[in-house]
């Protein structure tokens, strides 16, 4: 990850004679004012850690980073040994105190769009949606960006995708300012810049047949996306654009629709959830440091996986549970605070499981005789007792070493 060279921290040397600020991180390119340089240093192979050479961009053996008033000239091998011309002066100073120390303007930030890294579950705003989705979310269009055959033109075609009063002349100045800063600042200057862009800003999504990486850009009234594909063979880049006004009201006219209560599609998976002669998922978690800055949720996991994670996990509060069919979820253990103990939801269901038998009896005796009195029914009576014993076993098995360690 790299670090914004308006607040980082650096240290003040002298670098071929010249006054310079070190640091060992990498940084973000699109944060240097106008009137600033940034070369990375390279290490050996030998000691990485310290400095050699001098580049422009430094991918493996990275051993800092250095920010002039003045450029460096950098010969056509495209590396500069430093032969000792790197010298500490023994002093930390941001940028901000460089331009102070040495009589020099402190330039001020003019971005207006700055793009930061998608979630992941922000992968599917990048891609091509449906009509339906489009209009909800009031897309517009988007636009499709190549850097031609040099890897350093910039083709662009626009497509639109939703309703064309949406393409306002304000929305085409926006998206023009959009793309021309990020030309200037950010991934869209050349193919070059975007690989190293990517790969010091994050922003990893899923879809497509390689890696690619999205950026979104929101501003009072749009939202943008932008899909970058480092590599050749595909487009470099897509743009979508989306009228944040237009998808409000589109949620606000589904929630006044949405009446009180599960809709009858919410309701139907409940039912089929409680369907024992339906197929079903079964996905196991583990919560670690709930209610904590560092809490963290691990899903997707088979039972074998929760119990060994579980144990493993150095937390004093955390959970077992299982989710089935990815609307039903039931805790088996919690640890609070060090102490650990059954979890009401898993009583509850033995209880229920166990309790309806009588209850079956009295509400219906033709169901109650077939589930006492007929193989089927005593199978199903053994599968229960079975499931609730190494349900039990496992749980009382995860439980004890925790007490006797205590």
């Amino acid at each position: 990850m790299s670090v914004n060279a308006r607040e980082e921290q650096y240290e003040h040397v002298e670098l071929f004679g010249k006054s310079a600020l070190y640091t060992s991180s990498r940084v973000d390119r699109s944060t240097v004012p106008k009137g600033f340089y940034c070369y990375d240093l390279r290490g050996s192979d030998y000691d990485p850690g310290k400095p050699v050479t001098v580049e422009n961009q430094v991918a493996v053996n990275h051993a800092g980073t250095v920010v002039t008033t003045t450029p460096v000239t950098i010969p056509k091998s495209g590396d500069r040994r430093l032969s000792g011309k790197l010298n500490f002066l023994g002093e930390c100073l941001t940028l901000a105190d460089f331009c102070e120390e040495h009589g020099l303007e402190f330039p001020p930030d003019n971005r207006r769009f700055i793009p930061r890294p998608a979630l992941p579950e922000e992968a599917g705003l990048f891609f091509a949606l449906s009509e339906e989705q489009d209009a909800a979310l009031g897309t517009i269009g988007h636009v499709r960006i190549d850097f031609g055959k040099s890897d350093k033109e910039f083709w662009f075609t626009w497509h639109p995708r939703g309703d064309e009063s949406l393409n306002s002349s304000e929305f085409k100045a926006e998206l023009n300012g959009v793309v021309n800063e990020l030309r200037e600042f950010g991934p869209l200057r050349n193919l070059s810049t975007m690989y190293h862009y990517c790969g010091e800003h994050n922003g990893q999504i899923e879809g497509g047949w390689r890696q690619n990486y999205g950026y979104i850009v929101e501003t009072e009234r749009y939202r943008y996306c932008l899909r970058c594909s480092p590599g050749q063979g595909d487009y470099h880049a897509y743009l979508s654009a989306f009228d944040l006004q237009v998808q409000q009201m589109n949620m606000k006219l589904k929630a006044s629709e949405q009446k009180f209560g599960l809709t009858d599609a919410g309701k139907q998976i409940l039912r089929n959830a409680a369907d024992n002669t339906l197929p079903h998922s079964y996905s196991w978690f583990i919560f670690r440091d709930i209610n904590q800055p560092g809490e963290v949720l691990t899903a997707d996991l088979t039972l074998e996986e929760a119990i060994r994670l579980y144990n493993e996990t150095d937390s004093s509060n955390k959970r077992l549970g299982v989710t089935k069919d990815e609307i039903a979820t039931v805790d088996f253990i919690i640890m609070t605070d060090g102490k650990q103990w059954f979890s009401d939801d898993y009583i509850v269901m033995v209880v229920l499981v166990v309790g309806n038998i009588p209850l079956m009896r009295l509400l219906n005796q033709d169901w109650y005789q077939t589930l006492m009195h007929t193989a089927p029914g005593q199978i199903i009576l053994a599968v229960c007792a079975a499931v609730i014993f190494m349900t039990t076993a496992f749980v009382i098995r995860l439980t004890q070493p925790i007490e006797y360690r205590r």
